[in-house]
C-alpha cells in the first residue's frame, strides 16, 4: 500500500464561535475517526498543529529569509495532517471523505513518495 497525507486546511480559526462543549464534540469526533482508522490499518500518523506557532522560510538572494508563521499569503491555513495507507488516490480520497474536517474546511490528499 502507497502512503498519503491529508492536509486539513481551514480558515485558522477554528473554535472561535464555539463554545467549549462543542469544541470537544467536534475534536471527540476526530478522535473517534482516527481510531476507526487505526482498527483497519490505515492510520501512521495523525497530529494538529498549534495555532499561531512556527516558521516560514522564503527564498530571498543569498539566503532564505525566515519569519514567524505560519501566516499564508492565502485565506486557507494547514491546521493538521494525518498519514494514511492506501492502494491509490481513489482509495485514499474515499477515506478522506469521511474525515469530520470536511464539515469545516478542505482536505488536500498527497502521495508520499518513498525516498
Amino acid at each position: 500500500m502507497a502512503k498519503f497525507v491529508l492536509m486539513l486546511r481551514d480558515q485558522g480559526n477554528f473554535g472561535a464561535d464555539m463554545s467549549p462543549a462543542d469544541i470537544q464534540a467536534v475534536i471527540e469526533k476526530y478522535i473517534a475517526w482516527g481510531e476507526g482508522l487505526r482498527q483497519r490499518g490505515h492510520l501512521h500518523l495523525g497530529e494538529k498543529l498549534r495555532d499561531g506557532e512556527g516558521r516560514v522560510l522564503r527564498p530571498t538572494p543569498g539566503a532564505p529569509s525566515v519569519s514567524d508563521g505560519p501566516f499564508a499569503e492565502a485565506r486557507e491555513v494547514i491546521g493538521g495532517f494525518y498519514i494514511i495507507s492506501a492502494d491509490d488516490y481513489d482509495a485514499a480520497v474515499a477515506i478522506a471523505r469521511t474525515c469530520p474536517h470536511t464539515d469545516i474546511g478542505s482536505i488536500e490528499v498527497r502521495l508520499i513518495e518513498e525516498m
